[in-house]
């Protein structure tokens, strides 16, 4: 298992949200208080890409059919049954590295 660079860290502002890809896969990476978070860019639901929904008050809203999310934790809202999959995260050297095969 290894962390990859996905971005610089001071490429993602915070309450943005953006899309990358980390080992041929999608990731999903937001920032809120200053906290990165990484998820495959993939609704529970019918696997539509987060990146294309919002993120709004801590709150990320799919745009196919509007699931929703805690995007502190990936916790669904609605429905609260769903769950993203979260990847492991450090910054280093001014870099948010994830690690996407910890899953």
């Amino acid at each position: 298992m290894s962390y990859r660079k996905a971005m610089p860290l001071a490429e993602l502002w915070d309450g943005e949200m953006q899309a990358c890809r980390i080992e041929g896969q999608p990731v999903l990476l937001l920032k809120l208080d200053g906290r990165v978070c990484a998820y495959a860019d993939r609704c529970a639901h019918q696997g539509v890409p987060l990146s294309e929904g919002e993120l709004a008050d801590g709150v990320l809203t799919c745009r196919a059919h509007h699931w929703q999310y805690d995007a502190s934790s990936g916790h669904g809202i609605n429905p609260a049954a769903a769950r993203l999959q979260v990847y492991p995260v450090r910054i280093e050297d001014g870099a948010i590295l994830v690690e996407v095969d910890a899953t």
